[in-house]
């Protein structure tokens, strides 16, 4: 195969795929694929920028009972009769089920990439309070860090998740925690929520 010379053969095999496409509901790929051929020069049929073997022609033929001398024949307009042809069936519902789970698999991977995406940012804003900035000068309660850092910073928390990030500041002592004094607990005395502080005055730096 090579570039084109003969512009009218080109147009010719263009359009058949054309036809074809349009009379089988195939796309171009799928078409390659259901013909057992390549979907790069396929393509380049399509676009009349590369010539076409006889056995090319011959596979793109063979799965839709066309003939060869219909094929090249201008004057004649291809009929395929999908409804016999049961294996085009079975491909179209295959690729259609792969479609499908191609574009759930790229929703799941986006949603993942912007959970990862939050998760990061939660991080980095709860080193950044403890480390480089005053915020735990004054004792602060999980809910209030919730409503916080949405007022200030626009990053969404739940008290669970903030719990979480915590932990490892106060156990390396960059951060206290004590219970909530009694007298001002609206809940159950069990259920007290503790306080995060920093014990002393200047701020660390990251």
């Amino acid at each position: 195969m090579g570039k084109v010379t003969d512009n009218a053969l080109a147009t010719l095999i263009s359009s058949r795929i054309v036809e074809i496409m349009n009379q089988t509901g195939l796309s171009l790929n799928g078409l390659a694929s259901f013909s057992g051929l390549t979907a790069g020069p396929l393509r380049s049929h399509y676009n009349k920028t590369l010539t076409i073997t006889v056995e090319h022609v011959a596979k793109i033929c063979r799965p839709f009972s066309i003939s060869l001398s219909d094929f090249f024949n201008p004057k004649i307009a291809l009929t395929i009769h999908t409804d016999s042809l049961p294996n085009l069936h079975i491909f179209k519902e295959t690729i259609s089920a792969q479609e499908q789970n191609f574009l759930l698999k790229q929703k799941i991977e986006s949603a993942n990439e912007a959970v990862n995406e939050d998760l990061r940012r939660q991080r980095e804003l709860i080193a950044y309070v403890v480390y480089a900035s005053d915020y735990f000068s004054e004792p602060r309660t999980l809910e209030q860090m919730v409503d916080d850092f949405q007022e200030n910073y626009n990053i969404n928390f739940s008290t669970e998740r903030i719990y979480s990030l915590l932990r490892k500041y106060v156990g390396r002592e960059v951060l206290q925690r004590k219970p909530l004094p009694r007298t001002k607990c609206k809940g159950p005395i069990s259920r007290r929520p503790f306080l995060y502080f920093k014990s002393a005055p200047q701020t660390q730096q990251l």
